[in-house]
């Protein structure tokens, strides 16, 4: 290619960047360089803010606004950073859309498939089919309930001589067997297999972001890069995971017998070869993918989660104190907690609301396709744009929470008693909040309130204490730690939690 080819070809890019930019009442943002647009901008401030939230927040105030306009390779991005905006996208249907981009199709091996990346009527009703047989199952009843119990005395038993231990390699496959037993109707019993699998998670999460990292913006870099634009791995992952999944979906084929309903894959095995499944709606693809979503959001932010919520008990041990202190009153030492538990530990509930307030794993959240050109917060925003909520921006925004910073469980008390925040967003929103919700809730009250009911949590003597370090990526995860266990006796006394 001619020298004058080149940069003919780079001021046609250039003009039309400046095109994009130029459009009228678009929200502002930083100048889209041909090719790459926003892209080198956003990963600079992300690394050196700490995320991609972070980067986000930053560009809000550079603008002076909560809408901000970003080219991703050839995608508009629009960036939302504001409570009233937010609110907007997750309960408004020309905000319902997925957009389809390289990451997307290759997580979903080339289809439109599943729960979380789809859309349409086909979503519409694979996700009420979902909600609806989730509850069937057990989801939060009482069969639920005895499941995690049985995987919590699993927990309690690799903890019951204390010792130092890395809390999360114990905590994340018992939340697995909880997913996987209401799925396939049998726990994991191949440790090392899944602790392979947990290391892949890990690994994909830190490689991608929401927007899909570099492998979204330049999907042809692949070809140059495979290893460094995250292309091997995610492929390894998928490979790997479908392949297990297949493995039981068959093993569930050979042994299906019309209307059992033991499990999920019964369920679906029911429909996909039901007469009403005409329009082949149920199909091994779409299975597939559903085990897919759940595997996936699952593990990850249910693990986070409590992986968070132990750590801020090292790091603030007066918190760690007063728990202790509440839960020797209300629970005891005589039997393992119970989900009617929580309305009876309000300093418990304040815990959790401020750990996952400071520690959100998810604090982007979307992305979002715009269904027809619509406003938002005065700009116009095109049709097929993509829009991300930084949800971080309302969590950590000091004039709802003074001293955001400080982990202070005490402002969610009013007289003693916890007051639910309806700022705060954990599980999403509108018609596609998390619909495993009520299970990952239900899990990580009854995993953490078990653990601290029985065990003290230091930093390990010799070594330097942890510290809350979040490490960004597709979820924000805490740097690896090791926590010292002390085993419990009950309390002799006892002093009142602040209200």
């Amino acid at each position: 290619m001619s020298t004058s080819v080149l940069i003919t070809i780079i001021l046609l890019l250039s003009a039309a960047c400046l095109f994009f930019r130029k459009r009228k009442n678009y929200p502002p943002g930083p100048f889209p360089w041909p090719v790459v647009g926003n892209l080198p901008l956003l990963r600079s401030l992300s690394r050196t803010l700490g995320g991609q939230h972070c980067a986000f927040l930053e560009l809000s105030r550079q603008y002076d606004s909560d809408v901000v306009a970003l080219r991703v390779g050839c995608s508009d991005v629009i960036a939302v950073s504001n409570q009233e905006a937010i609110q907007k996208v997750l309960h408004n249907e020309e905000y319902d859309g997925r957009p389809w981009n390289e990451f997307i199709e290759l997580r979903n091996f080339g289809s439109k498939t599943g729960i979380t990346f789809n859309d349409g009527r086909e979503w519409r009703e694979m996700r009420a089919w979902l909600v609806r047989n989730l509850r069937a199952l057990g989801l939060g009843r009482r069969q639920m309930l005895d499941l995690m119990t049985e995987e919590l005395n699993g927990i309690l038993e690799k903890m019951k001589d204390g010792g130092v231990h890395c809390l999360n390699e114990i905590i994340a496959p018992a939340v697995i067997n909880v997913l996987w037993t209401l799925t396939a109707g049998k726990r994991i019993d191949d440790r090392p297999r899944m602790l392979y699998f947990i290391d892949l998670m890990k690994r994909r999460a830190r490689a991608f972001d929401m927007i899909g990292g570099t492998l979204s913006a330049l999907p042809w870099i692949r070809h140059i890069a495979p290893e460094k634009s995250g292309y091997n791995l995610l492929t390894t992952v998928n490979m790997e995971l479908k392949r297990f999944f297949m493995e039981t979906i068959n093993e569930h084929k050979k042994n299906y017998t019309a209307n059992k309903q033991d499990d999920l894959i019964d369920m679906f095995l029911n429909e996909m070869y039901s007469e009403a499944n005409s329009d082949g709606l149920f199909n091994e693809n779409e299975l597939v993918m559903i085990m897919m979503d759940l595997f996936i959001a699952g593990l990850n932010t249910t693990t986070t989660t409590l992986d968070f919520l132990f750590l801020n008990m090292i790091v603030n041990q007066e918190v760690q104190e007063l728990l202790h202190q509440e839960l020797d009153k209300v629970v005891g030492f005589g039997r393992t907690p119970d989900l009617n538990d929580k309305k009876r530990l309000p300093y418990t509930e304040a815990i959790l609301t401020e750990s996952q307030r400071m520690c959100l794993v998810v604090p982007v959240i979307g992305p979002r396709r715009v269904l027809r050109e619509t406003k938002l917060s005065g700009y116009t925003i095109p049709q097929e744009a993509t829009v991300i909520l930084n949800i971080w921006s309302i969590h950590m925004n000091p004039e709802y929470y003074s001293e955001p910073d400080v982990f202070k469980p005490e402002r969610f008390l009013q007289n003693g008693v916890f007051v639910p925040d309806k700022n705060l967003i954990f599980f999403g929103e509108g018609k596609r909040r998390c619909p495993g919700e009520t299970l990952a809730r239900c899990a990580i009250f009854l995993i953490f309130v078990g653990v601290m009911q029985r065990c003290r949590l230091l930093p390990v003597p010799g070594q330097e204490s942890p510290t809350l370090v979040r490490v960004p990526g597709l979820t924000i995860s805490p740097k690896p730690y090791d926590a010292l266990l002390i085993p419990r006796q009950a309390a002799t006394s006892y002093v009142d939690v602040p209200n």
